[in-house]
């Protein structure tokens, strides 16, 4: 109960506040809206699509689970090994309040097992819901160490929250963050969100506090991490720093595949940009410079947490038909056919 008491006041503050959704700031970093390759993006889009479409029944086309945006190219992978799962080992990181729903909700839960089952060695790494990323780094940090080394490199996948929290632990922990093969966002908060520029005095003020059980109170600056401007200029400082090759799999809902849970929080967006997830904006997901995988037909919460499963009593609040297993399989192989294809 407390985590539906959170999503409603969340969606109560946005529906009462009557602020400017992005307000007037001289303190965000300059910025310019660029194409793909003017921001150092590879476009992998058409890899990405052949390797989800060849796991689909002919009776399911692809286009209900992939947006397909101008500029994506037929493309196909090639010669990838049958044993991808004695060459990697895969970490899975979640977001915000992640340990406050645990015992509810838990991301990606279902598809580690399956993954396990095909042979993968799977970590589901924690990190305290409502801590900095700087703390999370930390927590992960100690996390990755205590793997030991192994011939096999790791595969990370964060979601949401928690690509900024690898991101940081990538800059100040490379004594561990060597064993990282490659980071894939999942929904990833790569330049944040103006939800929550809009939010975080009242969040500050209101949520970072209110008890949820499984978690410690927040100080509120676990929601300043996700800011823009926090975002941007995090960017403009350890930009250069990152060196572990980045990949994006964005969530890009059609209108009719947003939760109604989400809905309020998706038109609030909308007065920005109609594609979102009802987190984040759409170019707001990308890391640059790295490689695009491609858009999901699924909100911010479908692409990662099987909610109508974990909370049939709230089925009617959700939209989860994505073949999360599936997205998560087709990217480890083109990831793997990238990666092969720079260092040989």
């Amino acid at each position: 109960m407390g985590w539906v008491l959170a999503v409603v006041s969340m969606l109560l503050l946005v529906t009462c506040t009557t602020k400017t959704l992005v307000p007037y700031s001289e303190t965000m970093p300059p910025v310019v809206l660029a194409t793909l390759t003017d921001a150092g993006v590879e476009d992998v889009r058409g890899r990405y699509r052949a390797a989800v479409c060849a796991r689909f029944p002919a009776a399911r086309p692809c286009d209900q689970v992939l947006v397909r945006l101008p500029g994506e190219t037929p493309d196909g992978v090639t010669g990838t090994p049958p044993d991808l799962a004695q060459r990697y080992r895969l970490v899975f990181v979640p977001g915000l309040f992640a340990d406050c729903v645990a015992r509810v909700v838990q991301p990606l839960a279902d598809i580690m097992d399956p993954l396990r089952h095909t042979g993968f060695e799977v970590y589901c790494f924690q990190v305290a819901g409502r801590g900095s990323s700087a703390e999370h780094a930390q927590q992960l940090a100690r996390q990755l160490a205590a793997l030991g080394e192994d011939p096999r490199p790791l595969l990370v996948f964060a979601y949401s929250k928690g690509l900024p929290d690898m991101l940081e632990l990538l800059v100040h922990a490379p004594a561990v963050s060597h064993q990282i093969a490659a980071l894939v966002s999942l929904a990833g908060a790569v330049n944040g969100s103006p939800l929550v520029d809009n939010l975080h005095g009242l969040y500050r003020t209101w949520l970072a506090a209110l008890p949820l059980p499984g978690c410690a109170q927040g100080t509120g600056e676990e929601r300043r991490d996700l800011r823009r401007e926090t975002r941007l200029a995090w960017w403009l400082q350890h930009r250069q720093a990152v060196r572990v090759p980045g990949f994006s799999l964005v969530a890009l809902p059609r209108p009719e595949h947003v939760s109604p849970v989400l809905a309020a929080l998706h038109a609030e967006l909308g007065a920005v940009d109609p594609r979102n997830d009802g987190q984040l904006l759409w170019y707001d997901a990308v890391v640059a410079p790295g490689r695009l995988l491609g858009y999901v037909n699924a909100d911010h919460w479908a692409i990662a947490m099987p909610l109508r499963q974990q909370l049939p009593a709230l089925a009617f609040l959700f939209q989860d038909d994505v073949p999360r297993l599936t997205l998560i399989e087709a990217a480890i192989e083109v990831v793997d056919s990238i990666l092969r294809a720079a260092s040989g």
